[in-house]
């Protein structure tokens, strides 16, 4: 049963000619083809299409365009009773929509059909065809199965089972969604904005479009000249383009939508329905003399909505808990001249359609769905079947939905039985499902009840739960690998301006089929490929989501990207390894988007540890340098992998192997330029000779500072990137494998850093050195300072200089913290704590602090008139702020200046910044992790010795019995440093050296350039043992003996 009502001058009400001459009040309506059920109406602006439960369709109204799709009778012009469309018979029709003028239906296997006024391409047959008497099936659309379609006046939008949302028809105010400049369109164009949304309803108003995703988000996009799109109040655009996020729906839970000529109403989860656009008609529902910018809930409606549906120039809506249905605006309003209608002939259809139906008309009516048209309403009613529904059907809940997994799908796949028709239904689904970026992000959507403003959309730990379950299963897994890759990655959705568009690259790395050896080059490599040929605006958008993601879901993409790059070092030498730059530069964006989250991964996440140790490094540090020399002149395409252009992919000591290769190839670079042009010199006879290839550097060691001072202040630029070869004079000339060296760096730093020298103050003795408010030393000092830090550091010599991290940080660009300030001054710095954690309001009374310090014995203030001000609660952080900002910057701006000039004379600022301020600090000073067992584990002995020779045994017990302080002493006597490298206690292999003509009255040696320990036989372990700390401490002078 089914009732009506309206103006149906046209007939479209399809109760005879008779009900045609007036408008006609709430009443029973038409029985279609001879029977009374009624499944969908779809009115146009004169004709109407009613679909009954068998799948038949009747058609009654103006047929001036064909818009029957039916011939009628001789001389009749208009269809007054509803008649079967003969040519869809052999379809089984299951959803029916109206243009103005033209019509569409979809049969049960998801085929469209379309018939009527055609002349803007509305009817989507690859035509603009005035009209087309008879339905026929859209060849654009035959390859898929349309779930849904929606006409507007002269439009047509259709939503596909897998996700996709196709448009045709006039376009002159964007309402295709296709872009700007896109004229009209015959056929069906594929709206890629909407790409990867999992999208629920389309719906179209007269010129505008929308559609609702799963997410519960509203895109808009065509005519906004009433403000139908509901557009915030700042976006005044007249017309839009493409799809476009509503923000003023973004949060109240909406679930359909529905458009009218250009007004749109939307209703919500709680039942409440919100209205936009023009309210010339009342239409709106506001009753309000002001119309306010924007969606409105139309307040006055008394309970929750359960249905409703816009007419061009009306709203309809449906109550079902007081059973009452209410409408509200007038039909349309024709401009009257002259007390005469622009059509005579049409003069009862300026009406007010509201006026037709009170609340009550319809009261104990078991209502199904409404429906609206320009001039006519239709009210489908609940079958005696149906009854026990009644009060959970919502429009939302007739819609046909695209396909997506769900528990009961994952369980009939995995029980199926290869070869049955149940397997090849299964093969087709996972087809669907697994080509569809929409489809895979449908099927783990959270509920919108658990989503926050930056929330991921997706439950990662639900797909990653069912996508495990799911590859137990071989034939399920090829299937997966199949459409993956031939349809899903091919086809995500690269310049999607929605984040929600982009969850499919949050789910991708979850499938653990990504993870096979043999997917890693087909799957990953292309997803790599696909996400660095993104939109900027799409790719910063993915950074986003992987901002939001918890260490857990963000380590999983990065370990999947990682797992390629090893896969690929193998071809390193070769041309392939071009491959491995997509995964090395989605890399860095995932670094770049943990950095900006503070950090959810630490650092060691990144890192490729198999890149250590390997012939890659000194290759990739020459290859490096080479693309940097002539970046300007290379195509990027036929740049070789560099692993270097990608530091965050080096472990520190990756980092610490590529700065060493890097001062090598330098050092060695000159000596080979120099041997270069003295062998030309020869062949043209010329007695020239080139420049020194080292730097020699001849101090005496009587007068060691000032000295070194004196002659590094002659020296030229150029001179500082060559291997340093120090010698002191008046001491024998020989080999230096670099103990001389380290020897002058040692004794020179011991003396400059000393407190009595007056270059740097300690807050106390067990604290770091820093630079002085009022330096007694002249500035330029500071800069040979930096000179010899450089230089030590270029020549790959551990000296220990006593700097707290804050100057490392400073070389890095990075801003000491107060961490820092109490690593250099730990009194201040626990002060400056216990004021930031000072909860009370009496801090002024209490605390008594002002903006006036006191440091390096100088009052001073940080603010102007800063004695005069109290810190208090509101402004502690950024007195702590200026206090460490003081210290570090402020009071010593000028001599930290000179040392950084130095500093960077020697050494290469762009290869420093591989490092973080821990790092550099470690590769420049060492560490103190001492390992002693592994010290004694990596012995390498010589000769007669053996690890179980008795004078060794004897050594390691009396070692391994001194104190810390004297094993470090041991360390320097045979090393030069009692530091330890980066590589840990593994660089440091003693070598034990028998001496055939040494006695037991002999202390030991060592040559420290090769950490030899020349160890005579002894006799007794006391005798040993005397010897040792003898040698201990006499532990200064190269060439111990």
């Amino acid at each position: 049963m089914s009732y009506c009502w309206g103006a149906g001058s046209c007939g479209q009400l399809g109760l005879g000619e008779a009900a045609a001459g007036g408008p006609v009040r709430c009443r029973r309506g038409p029985e279609p083809g001879g029977g009374s059920a009624l499944l969908e109406a779809a009115c146009g602006e004169r004709h109407t299409l009613l679909l009954r439960p068998d799948g038949t369709v009747c058609s009654c109204g103006a047929n001036a365009r064909g818009q029957l799709g039916r011939k009628l009778r001789p001389g009749q012009r208009r269809g007054y009773t509803p008649e079967q469309i003969q040519a869809l018979e052999a379809q089984i029709i299951v959803h029916v929509s109206c243009g103005k003028e033209h019509s569409l239906a979809v049969c049960n296997r998801g085929k469209v059909f379309s018939w009527g006024a055609g002349s803007e391409g509305q009817l989507g047959t690859g035509e603009f065809k005035e009209q087309s008497l008879i339905p026929k099936k859209i060849d654009g659309l035959s390859a898929l199965r349309i779930i849904q379609v929606t006409c507007g006046h002269f439009h047509s939008v259709a939503l596909a089972q897998d996700g996709r949302v196709f448009s045709w028809g006039q376009n002159t105010h964007g309402q295709l969604g296709l872009g700007q400049e896109i004229p009209s369109q015959h056929s069906p164009q594929h709206v890629t904005s909407l790409s990867g949304i999992p999208v629920a309803q389309v719906a179209a108003g007269g010129g505008h479009t929308f559609a609702l995703s799963l997410s519960r988000v509203v895109y808009g996009w065509g005519r906004n000249n009433a403000r139908q799109l509901g557009l915030s109040h700042a976006n005044t655009r007249e017309q839009v383009f493409k799809p476009y996020a509503v923000a003023a729906l973004a949060t109240i839970g909406v679930v359909y939508i529905s458009c009218g000529d250009e007004h749109t109403a939307v209703l919500t989860q709680d039942g409440s329905v919100f209205t936009f656009g023009n309210d010339s008609a009342g239409q709106l529902g506001h009753r309000s003399l002001t119309q306010m910018p924007g969606p409105q809930k139309v307040e006055w409606l008394d309970g929750p909505v359960s249905h409703l549906a816009c007419g061009s120039y009306h709203t309809l809506v449906y109550m079902s808990t007081p059973g009452q249905v209410i409408s509200f605006g007038r039909g349309p309003q024709r401009h009257i001249e002259n007390g005469t209608a622009s059509n005579p002939g049409e003069q009862t259809q300026n009406f007010d359609i509201s006026s037709l139906v009170s609340a009550n008309d319809l009261s104990g009516v078991q209502v199904k769905m409404i429906f609206a048209g320009t001039y006519v309403n239709f009210v489908s009613t609940l079958q005696s079947q149906d009854l026990e529904c009644a009060r959970e059907i919502s429009p939302a809940d007739t819609l046909q939905k695209i396909s997506r997994l769900d528990r009961t799908l994952i369980d009939k796949w995995i029980g199926v039985t290869v070869g049955t028709d149940e397997f090849q239904e299964a093969k087709r689904e996972i087809a669907m499902i697994f080509s569809s970026p929409a489809c895979l992000s449908a099927s783990f959507l959270k509920p919108s009840s658990a989503l926050g403003a930056n929330c991921i959309g997706v439950d990662l730990q639900k797909a990653r739960d069912v996508f495990d379950e799911l590859t137990k299963n071989e034939w399920i897994v090829n299937q997966i690998n199949y459409y993956l890759l031939t349809d899903l990655i091919p086809g995500l959705p690269l310049r999607s301006p929605h984040r929600e568009a982009l969850s499919i690259f949050l789910l991708l790395p979850e499938c653990s089929v990504m993870y096979k050896e043999q997917n890693l080059e087909p799957f990953v490599m292309r997803l790599a490929q696909a996400i660095n040929r993104m939109s900027d605006r799409s790719s910063n958008i993915l950074e986003k989501c992987w901002m939001s993601l918890s260490a857990s879901f963000l380590d999983t993409v990065v370990q999947m990207f990682k797992k390629a790059v090893v896969s690929q070092l193998p071809f390193y030498a070769t041309a392939r390894c071009r491959d491995t730059k997509p995964l090395l530069e989605v890399l860095e964006k995932l670094y770049r988007a943990n950095r900006k989250a503070n950090y959810t991964l630490q650092l060691s996440n990144f890192y490729i540890d198999e890149i250590s140790g390997t012939f890659i490094l000194p290759t990739d540090v020459g290859r490096w340098r080479s693309w940097q020399a002539t970046a300007n002149s290379c195509h990027e395409d036929d740049v070789p992998v560099i692993f270097c252009r990608f530091p965050f992919v080096f472990n520190l000591v990756s980092k610490t192997q590529v700065f060493h290769f890097d001062s090598i190839l330098k050092q060695e670079g000159a000596k080979a330029e120099a041997q270069f042009i003295l062998k030309q010199n020869e062949l043209l006879r010329k007695d020239e000779l080139p420049e020194f290839p080292v730097f020699p550097l001849q101090v005496k060691r009587s007068n060691l500072v000032e000295d070194t001072l004196r002659k590094l202040s002659l020296v030229e630029d150029s001179v500082l990137k060559k291997q340093l070869l120090v010698q002191f004079e008046g001491e024998l000339r020989g080999l230096d494998a670099g103990g001389v060296t380290l020897e002058f760096f040692l004794y020179l730093f011991e003396e400059m850093v000393n407190p009595q020298y007056g270059m740097f103050v300690y807050c106390d003795s067990a604290s770091p050195m820093w630079f002085p408010t009022s330096p007694s030393v002249e500035k330029k000092k500071y800069f040979l300072f930096g000179i010899l830090c450089g230089l030590s550091l270029f020549n790959r010599i551990i000296a220990f200089i006593p700097f707290p991290l804050a100057i490392f940080k400073k070389l890095l660009d990075k801003k000491p913290s107060l961490e820092d300030l109490k690593e250099l001054s730990p009194v201040v710095g626990k002060s400056l704590q216990e004021v930031l954690n000072y909860k009370y309001d009496d801090i002024e009374e209490n605390l008594q602090i002002h903006y006036c310090v006191s440091w390096d014995n100088k009052e001073v203030d940080l603010i102007p008139d800063g004695s005069s001000i109290a810190v208090n609660n509101k402004n502690k952080k950024d007195f702590v702020n200026k206090y460490v900002d003081y210290v570090f910057n402020k009071s010593v701006e000028v001599i930290y200046e000179e040392f950084k000039r130095g500093f960077y004379k020697v050494l290469d600022r762009e290869i420093l910044r591989f490092f973080q301020p821990q790092e550099l600090m470690e590769v420049a000073i060492g560490n103190a992790n001492y390992d002693w067992n592994k010290f004694e584990k990596n012995a390498v002995y010589w000769g007669m010795y053996t690890p179980s020779h008795p004078t060794i045994k004897m050594f390691w017990k009396v070692f391994h019995e001194l104190t810390v302080a004297q094993k470090k002493g041991f360390l320097l006597f045979l090393t030069g440093s009692d530091r330890i490298p980066v590589m840990g206690m593994d660089c440091i292999k003693i070598k034990f050296n028998p001496h055939m003509t040494m006695s037991e009255d002999h202390i030991p040696e060592a040559q420290t350039c090769f950490h030899i320990l020349i160890l005579p036989q002894y006799s007794t372990i006391e005798k040993l043992r005397e010897k040792l700390l003898l040698a201990i401490d006499n532990n200064r002078g190269f060439g111990k003996n």
